[in-house]
């Protein structure tokens, strides 16, 4: 007979009955050999999945609470220039839990139940099946298909440290937190302050600690121990509990189920191999990618004098990013682009002969697309702009729909929008060829192919899935659909599109990923110092090959205070960038209030803010990027055949180490090159840990031992930086900083 919560039990012994699953079945001391090194063990107390040779857990459930809980819930999204706030009714809720079986196969473990509660029950299955003696998948089902919120349960141990989650720009590790995984945009300051308050105040954008463009819901502990879930709708994983981790998934019905993988190994780097095997690893740089990438824009005699300007201080530019080729738009927020995606023979003469100009001096050039398409701004009177794109894909259907069945009409920063379709073949098709003409066709090496992140919560699309698990879907998609245009051309491994947005399985279709809009400044949560965190939880969760905007890219005008890039701020960030695998600037959205590479003066007389000393710096920052091309290129290659990432968390590469692991800011390039740069303003001087062995400073040779702190000089141009002695990459990385050590 099945039972649930007894009306004897609750009058007399609810404080200690209503805490536990009740199981109707006898749950006897018994051990099941599941796999030869796999074992299913379960007690009164507990249910556990367990590698014999590891002597480690897969999965340990409690029986002392419920480890499921169903509802059903409503959620009213409000959505405002990508981010996200939601309003929650919950209307009922299973949270009393049964286990009425479990069934024990070779290779497979099924658990069945009933969740019960006011006004609400379902059955429920849980099924673990193994796939190695080192990986196991689960797959969690419930029968009533209007209860659309899942939680489960499972033990933690309280010295157990989280690694990864995807790109995260605050923490590098979660025990503690309560991470959500939605992309959207990152947020205005993310919980820097004042610029935080002020953008909440005026437009809901400061964001806050987990607001990301990329984040997955994918971990790895210190217990050498990776979980992925599949599932795609909106999620929060909490880690407040020393003793537990608590996940929940909206909208699974949707999905059917909630669905993962949980692996063991002897190591992170064991971890990320087995990880990325599933989801997908990044091709190889084309050589040309290794050098400068200028970030300029403003017509084709602007770019042309700078790039000359940069090639004569000694700069290794290997390839131009101009993002208006497409035509520049000024808006309140400061310099746009026209969001039609051809070549804006304005600005551009001849755009076709241009690129060529350009490749014949070794420049490589490269654009920009997104899957918007903007629409003319009727608060701006007399606004002639024209977008013939926009009118095609609208006769055709081509664009996201809203609840009335019209096109999703978008108010984006500056300019209203709509995005394509990306469920619907015809317009994935017409995107497609749009890319392979407009962009491939004109010679365009490769491309920013920015956003992703902003379908609205109740779209309608074609293919009829729910808005609300493609959301996250959304920019993964439009990664492959960039990646299929590149292959059907016949491109592969020439071009390279940087995507910002992203979720799970992004790492298979991107060909690199940069780190978005990062405030222009020292800012702990959306500064210099963020961008290192992003390099680092992005890795371990397989985004191998990321980058940022050199000097970020959010500049703000204020009465209170200014966020105006600094001269300072501009070449601390080529610092760190330097060691990274692309060394990309950016003008930044007000480039006339930022300090810039290079010197300009307009044809009107307007000057841009920079000096001569900054050219030379920034060009003696950029040669030892170029310098470490070869061990770089070797990292990149490690990363298309195993998944490890170029810039690596302190975790992966000394994982043992606990006090290193409290230098977040300190990462390492490849394993042995370790890198402590400088994160803050007016600092000369920099603190060091260095871990066990032996590390050579890489401006003067000096050797020092492992395992304590040293402080080291830090003038600008000259990083502290630290090759691992004895490392195997110890002489590939001396002989190519050989060349500018006593140059710079």
């Amino acid at each position: 007979m099945v039972f649930r919560f007894l009306s004897l039990c609750s009058l007399f012994f609810f404080l200690e009955c209503a805490s536990h699953v009740l199981t109707p079945i006898p749950i006897t001391e018994e051990t099941y050999q599941v796999s030869k090194q796999i074992q299913w063990i379960q007690t009164p107390n507990k249910l556990i999945l367990k590698n014999t040779s590891f002597d480690r857990n897969f999965i340990e459930l409690s029986l002392n609470e419920p480890f499921l809980t169903v509802s059903e819930v409503n959620t009213i999204s409000k959505y405002r220039m990508a981010s996200f706030k939601f309003e929650e009714s919950t209307k009922r809720t299973c949270s009393e839990q049964t286990v009425d079986s479990i069934k024990k196969e070779t290779g497979k473990i099924t658990i069945q139940g009933k969740l019960s509660g006011k006004n609400c029950v379902t059955n429920y299955q849980v099924l673990f099946l193994t796939k190695s003696d080192t990986e196991l998948e689960f797959k969690i089902t419930v029968s009533d298909e209007t209860l659309n919120r899942i939680h489960l349960v499972y033990a933690s141990h309280p010295e157990e440290k989280i690694f990864g989650l995807g790109e995260q720009f605050t923490y590098d590790e979660f025990k503690g937190k309560k991470p959500f995984f939605f992309t959207e945009e990152q947020g205005i300051g993310r919980g820097d302050q004042p610029i935080t308050a002020g953008a909440n105040l005026l437009a809901g954008a400061g964001g806050n600690a987990y607001t990301t463009y990329a984040p997955i819901p994918h971990y790895i502990s210190s217990e050498n121990r990776s979980v992925f879930f599949e599932n795609s709708g909106y999620a929060k994983f909490d880690f407040s509990d020393a003793r537990k981790t608590k996940v929940e998934f909206w909208d699974f019905q949707s999905e059917k189920s909630v669905t993962g993988t949980i692996w063991l190994a002897s190591s992170a780097k064991s971890l990320i191999e087995t990880y990325t095997k599933k989801t997908g690893r990044f091709p190889k740089l084309p050589d040309w990618a290794y050098g400068t990438w200028l970030g300029i824009q403003g017509g084709t005699e602007k770019v042309t004098t700078i790039v000359k300007q940069a090639k004569a201080a000694g700069n290794p530019v290997t390839a131009l990013w101009i993002q208006d080729w497409c035509g520049r738009r000024v808006t309140n927020f400061g310099d746009q682009l026209k969001w039609r995606w051809y070549a804006d023979e304005t600005l551009y003469p001849d755009f076709k002969k241009f690129v060529k100009s350009m490749n014949d001096e070794n420049v490589q050039v490269l654009g920009y697309i997104n899957s918007f398409l903007a629409d003319t701004d009727p608060k701006k009177p007399g606004d002639d702009f024209t977008n013939p794109l926009l009118t095609e894909a609208k006769s055709k259907g081509y664009l996201v729909k809203n609840e009335k069945g019209e096109d999703y009409l978008i108010q984006t920063v500056g300019f209203p929008a709509y995005l394509i379709d990306l469920t619907n073949p015809a317009a994935v098709k017409w995107t497609k060829d749009l890319i392979k003409k407009n962009l491939i066709g004109m010679g365009l090496s490769g491309w920013m192919a920015d956003f992703g992140e902003w379908l609205p919560y109740d779209a309608k699309l074609h293919s009829g899935v729910d808005a609300k698990i493609y959301h996250n879907r959304y920019p993964v998609d439009w990664a492959r659909i960039n990646r299929e245009a590149i292959k059907e051309s016949g491109m592969e491994g020439k071009i390279v599109f940087f995507t910002r947005a992203g979720y799970s399985y992004s790492n298979a279709h991107s060909t690199l990923f940069w780190e978005g809009d990062q405030m222009v400044s020292f800012g702990t949560n959306d500064g210099l110092p963020s961008s290192i965190v992003g390099l680092t939880t992005s890795g371990i969760s397989g985004y191998a090959l990321n980058h940022s905007d050199i000097g970020g890219y959010t500049t703000i005008s204020n009465p209170l205070k200014n966020y105006h890039r600094t001269k300072e701020v501009l070449l601390r960030w080529a610092e760190v960038s330097a060691f990274t695998p692309v060394f990309r600037t950016h003008e930044g959205n007000r480039p006339l209030k930022n300090w810039q590479v290079y010197t300009y003066t307009k044809p009107d007389g307007t000057k841009s803010l920079g000096d001569e000393d900054t050219v030379q710096l920034f060009a003696k920052i950029a040669r030892i990027h170029f310098a470490l091309k070869p061990y770089i290129q070797s990292l990149v290659e490690e990363a298309s055949k195993t998944g490890l990432p170029v810039v690596r968390h302190n975790a992966i590469v000394e994982p043992e180490d606990k006090i290193l692991l409290q230098y977040k800011y300190q990462f390492f390039l490849g394993d042995d090159l370790l890198v402590a740069p400088v994160v803050e303003s007016n600092e000369i001087v920099q603190e060091v840990y260095l871990p066990r062995g032996k590390w050579s400073h890489i401006w003067t040779g000096t050797n020092f031992e492992g395992n304590r702190k040293i402080q080291v000089s830090a003038p600008i141009g000259k990083p502290p930086a630290f090759i691992r002695v004895g490392g195997k990459s110890e002489m590939l990385i001396r002989s190519s900083l050989e060349s500018i050590r006593n140059k710079q």
